[in-house]
């Protein structure tokens, strides 16, 4: 089993293990599933003649709902990468305080995420935006520091996080083609199916880093008396 599939598995294992580790994704669902409902108690209504009337959910409000959903849930992934970090370093998982460190370093992230989006629109450097924030909340490092940790986490993985990649995006399509099909019902399944996919995923980038990342090599010893 290659590392990438390994740490997949292990990202469903760890939340198995701790659904602690699922709390920071609900503000983002709750958020979303709102705004969804308010977007069709309140449609757009198209007049067609006296007697046709087309109703659509209202559009200025899902987007409305996306953006504040994303921006929270960005706060919530780094969180949860924290928290993550934490658990599987054999301490506990503390809401409190990972939700307290990534606010401490929110201006680092911020301007990360922001690198890491323009990255990602390159496609070829999908692999190093993907790790970035990651490398930002494990090592503690600033905005340089984690770019260049990043670059060299994925030359050295390249072929690993590439698989993982592309199991990450098939599995997000299917499920996001699979739950568009059901009618009423279906975006709202699908919206909370996908924050858990995207909560399991991210455990999973964070299980995918440690096993790969390269140690610095330990301090030398003193010189002898």
């Amino acid at each position: 089993m290659s590392v990438s599939v390994e740490s997949i598995s292990k990202g469903f294992d760890t939340l198995a293990k701790n659904p602690l580790l699922l709390v920071p994704y609900a503000a983002p669902i709750i958020i979303k599933i709102v705004f969804d409902v308010l977007a069709h108690l309140f449609p757009l209504r198209y007049y067609f003649g006296p007697f046709l009337i087309a109703e659509v959910p209202n559009p200025s409000i899902i987007l409305l709902g996306s953006i504040i959903a994303g921006i929270v849930g960005f706060v919530a992934a780094c969180v949860l990468v924290d928290m993550t970090y934490d658990f599987l370093s054999g301490r506990p998982a503390n809401l409190s305080k990972s939700l307290n460190y990534v606010m401490n370093r929110i201006g680092v992230l911020i301007v990360v995420s922001i690198i890491a989006a323009i990255l990602g629109i390159t496609i070829i450097l999908l692999p190093v935006a993907m790790f970035i924030v990651v490398v930002t909340i494990i090592e503690g490092t600033d905005i340089v520091e984690s770019i260049k940790r990043a670059f060299s986490f994925a030359i050295n993985n390249i072929g690993e996080i590439i698989v993982f990649i592309i199991i990450v995006i098939v599995v997000e399509l299917i499920f996001s083609f699979g739950f568009s099909l059901i009618p009423i019902v279906g975006s709202y399944i699908g919206t909370i199916i996908g924050w858990i996919l995207s909560a399991i995923f991210t455990i999973s980038a964070v299980h995918l880093y440690l096993t790969l990342r390269q140690l610095p090599p330990p301090p030398p010893p003193p010189p002898p008396p």
